[in-house]
């Protein structure tokens, strides 16, 4: 390769399908604070912070320090689920060796939280092969502003340019473009038709390795 370059991974929905064990966190949540959510209401905010989710199911009058403990007992339920359905997503762990073999550099920008990115690494065993890790404590702008992926590319030392953004949700390509950034968007959440503003769009990491990659990004 004539440049550095870098993939970025988004964590939910990229390296493991995490939907469906977040919407039943949200949900515990929601029932304890007495307000209704909805899948719809998931689907469209999935891949947002969380409190900025909050604030429109309960309203602005809420103080932030309410909000910020809600948003952590959320997560705690998260992690509790989750620990028992913990399984990479199709195609991500070969990818990522074969980015590494081939000397890319690799980062991930997630909405969630620090302790829900170490908890998923660890147990995939895979933090070694990332050189940056971006998550909503290090921001102060979650998707679909760029922050999170431009801060990444900052971190790396690689232009925006010869990055390249692993999504799921149409809130992180809106991001990505944004960030200038190439975009590979993953059927994992959301339908075909509404992640057609990426570059690419595929079901699964199975069938692309580092070369489709590299030539994405030349085009």
């Amino acid at each position: 390769m004539d440049k550095q370059l870098a993939v970025i991974f988004d964590m939910d929905g990229v390296l493991i399908d995490s939907g469906p064990i977040h919407f039943k966190s949200w949900k515990r949540l929601a029932n304890e604070i007495g307000v209704k959510f909805t899948k719809d209401y998931f689907n469209n905010s999935f891949g947002k912070q969380g409190i900025p989710i909050l604030k429109d199911l309960v309203g602005k009058e809420k103080g932030r320090k309410k909000l910020e403990e809600w948003v952590e007992l959320k997560e705690v339920y998260y992690r509790e689920m989750i620990k028992k359905n913990l399984k990479p997503l199709p195609g991500v762990i070969n990818l990522i060796k074969n980015l590494k073999q081939n000397f890319f550099k690799l980062g991930i920008a997630t909405s969630g939280p620090i302790e829900n990115v170490n908890l998923i690494l660890e147990n995939l065993n895979i933090n070694k092969y990332f050189d940056c890790v971006i998550t909503a404590n290090d921001i102060k702008n979650g998707k679909p502003a760029p922050d999170v992926f431009l801060m990444v590319s900052r971190k790396l030392n690689i232009p925006p340019t010869c990055c390249l953004v692993i999504e799921d949700a149409p809130v992180g390509i809106e991001a990505a473009k944004k960030a200038g950034m190439k975009c590979i968007a993953l059927t994992t959440t959301h339908k075909k038709e509404e992640l057609l503003q990426a570059n690419l769009v595929i079901n699964n990491l199975t069938k692309i390795n580092s070369y489709d990659i590299n030539e994405l990004l030349k085009s």
